[in-house]
C-alpha cells in the first residue's frame, strides 16, 4: 500500500497568513519608529516653545520691575517678592538683573555664566542654553531701557520639565503605535482567516476523500488567486482517474487472458497423461502440468496483490468474523495437508473476533499465511491457525514447526519477490507480501515473532478493534455493505 509522503514546508512554503502578518508587522515597526520620531522631535518643539513663551514672559514681568533712580537702574520688588514671582514647582530657576551702562549687576540668585552678544533688539525676546556643570539651563533674556540707561534681565530654569515632557510624548506615541500595530495586525489576521476559510473546506474536502473518489473540487468559494490552482487540481485528478480506470481495465483483463490459456494447458497436459499411462513422454507433461499450477498460482497472487495494493472503493468492506474465515480456509487447504501428511488445525477461544474489511482479501491473506506453513513446515509437522481478541485489539497467527527463519531475514521475507538462497521449495516470494499489503489496507500490522531458540515460525498479523477498524474504513471511503 502506497504511503503519503510529507515533505516539510520551505521558507517560500510557510503559511500565508503568517506571512502577511510577519512582513506587516515590519512594516508598521518602522512606520511606528518613524511616527514616534516625528511625534517626539515635533512635540518636544512645541512644547518648548510653550515653556520659552512662560518664561519670557516672567522675564518681561521682572523687566517691568526696573526703574531709573537718579539715573541708574534699580529693582523695586524685594528679594522674597522675585523668589514668590519666580517659583516652579518642577525646575530651578534662576535670574540675574544687570546694569548695563557700568556692567553692575543689580540682583540675582545665582550664576548664568558671561553675558551674552548685547547688540540686540530692545524689549524682543532672545534664548540660550547653557551649561553649568552637569546642569543644562535654558535662559531668556530682554535688553530693557530705563530712562537714561539699559538693563538686561535674564531668567534661567533647568530642563527638567522639558525632560520630562518628551519622555511622556515618547511613552505616550509608543503606547500607541503599539496598539495600532496589534489591532492591525488582529484584524489583518482575522482577515485573511475569513478570506482562506473557503480553501480550509476544500482542504477538509479533499482528505475525506479516497482515491477512488475522483469528483473534482468546487472552485467557486475560493478566492480568486487560488481558482488557477484549483482547476489545475482538478485537471490533474481527471488524469489520474483515468490511470486508475486504465489499471482497472488491465487488471480485469489479464484475469481473462492470463488464466484461461493456463488452465487449459494444464487440462491439455492432464489429457495427455490420462491418455499415455506410460511412456518417455509422461515426465514431461508431469512437469508441464506443475509449471502450469505454478503459474496459475503465481498469476493469482500478482492478481490479488494489485487489488490489494489498489485503494479501489468499487471493494465492498462488510463485518468478517475472522474466526469463520479461518474455518473455510482450513478447509479449502485440507487436501493440500493432507497430501503432505501435515496435521492443519486450529485454535481460539470460540468468542467472534470481528473486524471490518473484504472478506475476500481477508481470505487471501490468512490463505497465503496457511500456503506458507504448508510449503516450509515440516512434511509430517503440524500447522496451527490461531486466534485471538480481546479489548487491545485482535490477533491471527499461523505457526508451523519447520526449520524456522533467520532473525536477519525477517524483514526481507516481506519484500516482493525475495527468497532466501536456502528455500527447497518453489515459490514466487509474494506470499507475505500480499498479506502485509492486505494487513496495512485495514491497519494491520504483520510481524514474525518465532523465538530463535525454537522450532518454525510464528506469523503473526494483529488488527484493531471493530470499532475502530470502521473509523479506518470509513476514512478511507470504503462502501460498507
Amino acid at each position: 500500500m502506497s504511503a503519503i509522503r510529507i515533505v516539510a514546508a520551505t521558507p517560500a512554503a510557510q503559511s500565508l497568513k503568517l506571512t502577511l502578518t510577519r512582513r506587516l508587522v515590519i512594516g508598521l515597526v518602522f512606520i511606528g519608529l518613524f511616527g514616534a520620531i516625528v511625534a517626539v522631535v515635533v512635540g518636544t518643539r512645541f512644547a518648548n516653545r510653550a515653556y520659552d513663551r512662560s518664561l519670557f514672559d516672567d522675564v518681561r514681568v521682572l523687566a517691568n520691575q526696573v526703574r531709573s533712580v537718579e539715573g541708574s537702574a534699580q529693582i523695586t520688588l524685594s528679594p522674597d517678592a522675585l523668589l514668590w514671582l519666580l517659583a516652579d514647582e518642577g525646575d530651578d530657576v534662576i535670574y540675574r538683573v544687570t546694569d548695563l551702562s557700568n556692567r553692575r549687576v543689580l540682583t540675582g540668585n545665582g550664576h548664568l555664566g558671561a553675558l551674552p552678544d548685547l547688540d540686540i533688539n530692545e524689549d524682543e525676546p532672545y534664548f540660550r542654553s547653557v551649561a553649568l556643570g552637569d546642569t543644562r539651563l535654558r535662559v531668556a533674556y530682554v535688553k530693557h531701557r530705563v530712562g537714561a540707561t539699559t538693563a538686561l534681565v535674564e531668567i534661567a530654569e533647568t530642563t527638567r520639565k522639558r525632560s520630562e515632557l518628551s519622555r511622556g510624548i515618547l511613552i505616550g506615541t509608543a503606547s500607541m503605535m503599539s496598539i495600532i500595530i496589534l489591532v492591525a495586525v488582529a484584524l489583518v489576521w482575522s482577515g485573511v482567516s475569513r478570506a482562506l476559510a473557503p480553501l480550509a473546506e476544500l482542504e477538509a474536502d479533499a482528505a475525506r476523500r479516497s482515491i477512488g473518489n475522483m469528483q473534482p473540487l468546487d472552485p467557486r468559494s475560493a478566492p480568486a488567486e487560488v481558482r488557477g490552482l484549483i482547476e489545475a487540481i482538478n485537471h490533474m485528478i481527471a488524469r489520474v482517474a483515468q490511470a486508475i480506470a486504465v489499471q482497472r481495465h488491465f487488471l480485469a483483463n489479464a484475469a481473462h487472458q492470463l488464466k484461461t490459456p493456463i488452465a487449459g494447458l494444464r487440462l491439455q497436459a492432464q489429457l495427455a497423461l490420462k491418455a499415455e499411462p506410460s511412456g518417455p513422454a509422461r515426465d514431461s507433461m508431469r512437469e508441464v502440468e506443475r509449471r502450469a499450477i505454478y503459474s496459475a498460482h503465481l498469476i493469482e497472487q500478482l492478481l490479488t496483490l494489485a487489488r490489494a495494493e489498489s485503494s479501489d472503493d468499487s471493494l465492498p468492506v462488510t463485518r468478517v468474523d475472522l474466526a469463520q474465515v479461518a474455518q473455510q480456509v482450513i478447509e479449502r487447504r485440507l487436501p493440500d495437508a493432507i497430501a503432505r501428511r501435515v496435521d492443519l488445525g486450529f485454535e481460539g477461544d470460540g468468542k467472534p473476533c470481528v473486524i471490518v474489511a473484504n472478506d475476500v482479501l481477508v481470505g487471501e491473506l490468512l490463505g497465503n499465511l496457511v500456503d506458507n506453513g504448508l510449503r516450509y513446515g515440516r512434511e509430517g509437522g503440524h500447522v496451527t491457525v490461531l486466534l485471538a481478541c480481546d479489548e487491545r485489539g485482535i490477533t491471527l497467527a499461523v505457526s508451523d514447526d519447520g526449520e524456522g527463519l533467520p532473525i536477519e531475514q525477517r524483514e526481507q521475507v516481506f519484500r516482493r519477490f525475495w527468497r532466501s538462497d536456502a528455500a527447497t521449495t518453489e515459490g514466487a516470494g509474494l506470499g507475505l507480501a500480499i498479506v502485509k499489503e492486505i494487513a496495512e489496507r485495514y491497519r494491520g500490522t504483520v510481524a514474525i515473532v518465532s523465538r530463535p531458540d525454537v522450532d518454525g515460525t510464528r506469523v503473526e498479523v494483529r488488527f484493531a478493534t471493530v470499532a475502530a477498524a470502521k473509523t479506518a474504513a470509513s476514512s478511507k471511503g470504503e462502501r460498507t455493505t
